[in-house]
This record gives structure tokens, sequence and C-alpha cells, in this order.
């Protein structure tokens, strides 16, 4: 879940993680958090899609059995799955992260975009933010696919629970578009002219 692969490179597997320059402080937090495996500096690059360039970073970690045995519990073939034990990988701190990789603000609420899942996945990623976190979170079309919703009425409980993991830099995604202000017009200011 989240940004991020795992791929096979020769005998095993390794961590990549991609994120755009605006996110650098959330790719610094994962390159710490893999620092036993990461031998590479945060490499800094520009993405062509359509002719632009956009400018990212990222690193990759050592191979090791470690990110192997990930895979086979992450991934059906190439595709990133929700494996069934999922609930021992949540935790105020996963849930941060989840949140700073997937997470929107919404009009009203938050989303957390899970287009890359099956229906029951996401249905079952839906009912434990319920059970162990007491969140109100529904999930609802997106673009042929299904993504989760976290109710207004959960915000202030989402917040408690992720606030102290979230990078500042992203605490923006806490704030439902309804209460961000609206984008001032700069204007020059007045100079007074000799008469």
């Amino acid at each position: 879940m989240g940004d991020g692969c795992l791929a096979k490179h020769g005998n095993y597997h390794r961590l990549h993680i991609k994120h755009k320059l605006a996110q650098v402080a959330l790719a610094e937090l994962k390159g710490e958090a893999f620092s036993d495996f990461v031998t590479m500096p945060l490499h800094r690059f520009d993405q062509q899609l359509q002719g632009r360039a956009y400018p990212c970073v990222q690193f990759a970690t050592r191979t090791s059995p470690i990110f192997t045995e990930w895979h086979r519990r992450f991934y059906l073939g190439r595709r990133k799955i929700v494996p069934e034990d999922i609930a021992t990988c949540l935790s105020p701190l996963s849930l941060a992260i989840w949140f700073m990789d997937d997470g929107a603000a919404d009009y009203a609420g938050l989303t957390i975009q899970t287009h890359s899942f099956q229906s029951e996945e996401v249905e079952l990623l839906r009912s434990l933010l319920g059970e162990m976190f007491g969140l109100k979170v529904s999930s609802r079309s997106n673009k042929g696919k299904r993504i989760l919703y976290l109710a207004a009425s959960s915000l202030e409980r989402f917040e408690t629970i992720v606030g102290p993991h979230l990078l500042p830099d992203l605490s923006y995604k806490l704030v439902p578009r309804r209460f961000r202000n609206p984008v001032e017009t700069t204007r020059w200011p007045q100079v007074d002219r000799p008469g």
C-alpha cells in the first residue's frame, strides 16, 4: 500500500521508493526507516511524461530475503494486494504514512486512493479502519474503481491518530477543501507619487 514497489533484482527483491520533489521530506523519512538497507543517497531526477519534465526523488534498497518475503505477502504476480492479515501491519504510524502517500482532502472529508486494489480488498480496509481505529469510512466509486472516504465526522479522531506522525509539509492533506482559504490575488502595493 502506498508509494513504492518491491521488484526482483538478482536472487531477491528490493524496495524502490519514488516521490515528486515536493514530497522530498517523505522520501527522506522512508530512507531513514530503511537506512540499514540503503547505500545510495537520495537521487533527484526529472521524470519525462508526455513531453513534460516532473522533478522527482528516489532511492532503492539493497536486495534482501526480507523484501522477498514482503513481496510474497503484498503481491499476487505483479499486482499489489491487501493481504488477509493486513491488520497486523496497521498502526497509527503505518496509517499516517499510507495517508501521506495516498491520502487527499475531499470537499468535506478525506479520501485514500485505493484504485489498484480489488473491491473486496478495499472493503477489508474499510472495515478494519472502523474496527481498529473507530473511524467512519465508506467506499465510493472513482474512475471505475473503489476508493476509501473518511467522513467529516471522523476528521478530528483521524487527526488525533495520525497527526503526531505527519510531516509538517503534508499536514495540509488533513484540511478538507471547504475549509481552505481561496488563493488571494497578489496586488502591487500602492505607491505615492508626487503631485
